[in-house]
């Protein structure tokens, strides 16, 4: 009850200001700068409809919610590439680190907490240059890349509590046009047997500037909770409230099967009411992964409506 209160005291105010921040879900879209912070790394989070942040066990928790970098027991070394729609491609590149690591063997490797340092590329090549005389031909073409690097910090307080926080630089360029701004994440994470709830936030900071226009980055508050009712089977619910959307929601199961050999197979299905758009099945996730030693390999199927669909895949190393 201690722990429930501690986090429920954590949680309010984040939700209070996401509240506030998005109206109750009333927030504009397109009212935020620096939009590809909200395209999540991670194929197996994906496939759950990123309701990820109470569950939060591996290196992608510096995106979702730092406080389950606390529980980390080793090094990680973890990718992911995301084919988008558009020809849009997103990588993401993150190393977990608990601090002792092999200095001590006498002492738990993360009894200090584990650092962790990311980096998000999103890039789109090929646009067309025009002029402000509209003509048939394109002047030429450009880029747009957007960059993100992150370090991320979780530590275990024991009694089944952790706590994270991360702080974000942010670098876009658009044709000859630069922006920059910083931002900083925080999460709690609670696990009692085999439940665990959530709160935290993502993208509190500066405004992105282009030339004369500022916008607020992408913040977005959340809580969420997680239930593993047997070994190898995890459900999980998120919350989410947004400045520039309506409060949104994930939800998702994940099967988990270890087989003989030392390979474990995992199925994952999913909702993220976030990411509807009109027509197909956008909304709905799907994806699986495989394990064997300290190597696991996960992919995720993305519907986006009638823009397409988006494919993610990711590896993951355990030292």
């Amino acid at each position: 009850m201690r722990r429930a209160r501690g986090l429920l005291v954590f949680a309010l105010p984040l939700l209070l200001a996401a509240a506030d921040a998005s109206a109750f879900g009333r927030g504009e879209k397109g009212t935020s700068g620096a939009q590809f912070l909200k395209l999540a790394p991670g194929a197996r989070a994906a496939a759950m409809g990123e309701a990820f942040s109470a569950v939060a066990d591996d290196a992608f928790a510096a995106y979702y919610n730092p406080a389950g970098l606390g529980g980390l027991k080793g090094v990680e070394l973890a990718g992911m590439r995301n084919s988008h729609f558009q020809g849009i491609g997103q990588n993401y590149g993150v190393l977990a680190v608990p601090l002792l690591s092999w200095v001590d063997t006498r002492r738990q490797r993360n009894e200090l907490g584990v650092l962790a340092f990311s980096v998000t590329s999103l890039s789109v090549d090929g646009l067309e240059r025009r002029g402000v005389v509209e003509t048939d031909e394109p002047d030429g073409s450009f880029e747009a890349r957007d960059l993100a690097y992150s370090l991320a910090y979780g530590v275990d307080l024991g009694r089944g509590l952790s706590l994270g926080a991360s702080f974000k630089a942010i670098d876009q360029s658009l044709d000859s046009a630069r922006a920059s701004a910083a931002a900083f994440d925080a999460g709690a994470l609670a696990r009692l047997g085999g439940v665990s709830a959530s709160a935290g936030f993502r993208n509190l900071g500066s405004r992105v500037k282009f030339r004369s226009v500022a916008d607020p980055l992408p913040f977005v508050a959340y809580t969420g909770a997680a239930w593993e009712p047997r070994k190898g089977i995890t459900l999980a619910a998120e919350v989410r409230a947004p400045r520039d959307g309506g409060i949104n929601a994930g939800l998702c199961t994940e099967l988990r099967l270890h087989l003989p050999g030392g390979l474990s197979v995992a199925g994952r299905a999913g909702f993220n009411s976030g990411a509807m758009d009109p027509g197909g099945l956008s909304g709905a996730t799907l994806g699986g992964g495989a394990g064997f030693g300290h190597l696991a390999v996960d992919f995720a199927w993305v519907p986006c409506g009638d823009l397409g669909n988006a494919f993610r895949y990711s590896v993951r190393l355990m030292f």
